[in-house]
């Protein structure tokens, strides 16, 4: 098989310490055979499998579950940097303090992007369900600065979710001040999304005619910490088909046994790939009411990273909509 991958989103842990008010990982809540951690032998297994027969790509660690709730994460770090590949995580940033701060750092991350949905505390207390304001931008700050003093290249940056379209500019301005400002970190400010259909999404992105958003064809893939239960290492189209009931359609096979080149030219992926060639999107479950499948340039509308752009791979020096992976 001709792929070489760019990026594997590969789950560490399912479960999550947060019950945000947009994310279907609280509302409705995740199936129960999602929420585990993913072994570390699994995962080292898994990263054997692939690389380097499908290149050498960036791995990220969170999927959709929070990353930081597995005591052990420096340890599937290591195991990432000792194969010489980047290493990127996303996650809510309240575990990321004191010795297991220093710990992930020490292990060699690349990247780490911290969710701060609120430019203010009633706004993140709102969103995030949690009276953690101040505390996430204390540890952004020791972030940063324990960072500089052990010369780690970590690149540290902020995340937010335009939370009333009508306030857009408002909002923008407020985060830099009251978040980017104050920690000195990288941001970016999207506009919400519906988890493919899961979460009603008030702040509706531009509807326009449907098309590919690309993730069936783009050299990377998403394995969940768990799967159907009992199992590990579920494989899904990509990370916005969160909780019931798509993220259970939406599994097209489980690297506990079967071998990412079994799944990959599978028939479900190979259905999967079908409809989006033909935009024939009612006929997958999971993707019919998803809104990534409508093509708004405006949904990044921030940030100080001047490499950022609409749908484009952190870390990687191409869009995630890769038309040339499509024909």
């Amino acid at each position: 098989m001709d792929l070489k991958l760019k990026r594997v989103v590969m789950e560490v842990f399912g479960g999550c310490n947060y019950t945000c008010q947009m994310c279907p990982q609280s509302n409705p809540g995740r199936g129960k055979g999602f929420t585990r951690k993913m072994p570390l032998k699994t995962f080292a297994r898994i990263l054997d499998e692939i690389i380097p027969k499908y290149g050498k790509p960036q791995i990220n660690l969170e999927g959709s579950g929070e990353p930081t709730m597995a005591k052990d994460l420096p340890e599937y770090i290591k195991e990432v940097k000792k194969r010489d590949l980047k290493c990127f995580m996303y996650c809510n940033g309240a575990r990321l303090n004191g010795k297991f701060m220093n710990d992930v750092i020490d292990a060699g991350i690349d990247f780490i992007r911290i969710s701060v949905i609120g430019y203010n505390r009633e706004l993140y207390n709102k969103w995030m369900d949690v009276d953690n304001f101040e505390l996430i931008k204390k540890n952004l700050e020791e972030l940063i600065k324990y960072k500089e003093k052990v010369n780690s290249n970590c690149q540290i940056s902020t995340y937010h979710l335009i939370t009333d379209n009508s306030k857009l500019e408002y909002e923008i301005k407020e985060y830099q001040t009251n978040v980017i400002n104050k920690v000195g970190s990288i941001g970016y400010i999207w506009k919400m999304h519906n988890w493919s259909g899961n979460y009603e999404n008030k702040n509706e992105r531009k509807k326009t005619e449907r098309r590919t958003c690309g993730r069936p064809f783009a050299p990377e893939i998403t394995i969940r910490a768990g799967g159907e239960i009992g199992r590990t290492a579920a494989v899904v189209p990509c990370c916005q088909t969160l909780g019931p009931p798509n993220e259970e359609k939406s599994i097209l096979g489980h690297m506990d046994e079967d071998t990412f080149e079994t799944i990959y030219n599978g028939n479900k992926y190979k259905t999967l790939r079908e409809a989006h060639k033909n935009k024939d999107f009612d006929s997958i479950e999971y993707c019919k009411n998803c809104d990534f499948l409508y093509d708004d340039p405006e949904v990044l509308v921030w940030s100080n990273d001047p490499s950022a752009k609409l749908n484009h791979m952190l870390g990687t020096d191409e869009d995630f909509i890769l038309t040339k992976y499509t024909k």
